[in-house]
């Protein structure tokens, strides 16, 4: 397994537990208020920092148990493989964006507008990792 394919698996293992736990709150306190949460800015700032700070410690480790992986350069199967995934995420993003565009026009919730947007960033993101994965697990 490359450092890559290793790195997707912890940032996505991160983003669907960050993620998760993001919308779950959202979700929760829209329970709550019997309508769409609106953006909590603390929040959204203390899940950046859990991923980053995840990201650091996954990334820290794995370059400690496997050094001479960690300074792997990409070639040109790493190139068209993040390539490849990137593409498609960015269908997912799209479809995402034009999911909120869609609901604000329907249902003028900027709230829900704002979550589905963040949603989409997450979901585009964790598929950017599985596609890499996917790739890399059938040799493209």
């Amino acid at each position: 397994m490359t450092f890559h394919e290793k790195s997707a698996w912890i940032m996505s293992l991160l983003l669907i537990i960050v993620g998760g736990w993001y919308l779950k709150i959202v979700w929760n306190l829209s329970q709550e208020l019997g309508q769409t949460a609106p953006p909590i800015p603390p929040l959204v700032i203390i899940a950046g920092v859990l991923v980053a700070v995840g990201a650091t410690v996954g990334h820290t480790l794995l370059a400690i148990l496997n050094p001479k992986d960690a300074d792997e350069t990409k070639d040109e199967r790493d190139k068209q493989v993040l390539r490849r995934s990137g593409n498609i995420a960015g269908y997912v993003l799209g479809v995402g964006c034009f999911a909120g565009l869609w609901n604000f026009l329907v249902k003028a919730d900027g709230n829900l507008f704002f979550h589905i947007i963040v949603f989409s960033l997450i979901a585009s993101q964790i598929a950017e990792y599985f596609l890499t994965i996917y790739f890399y697990r059938r040799g493209a």
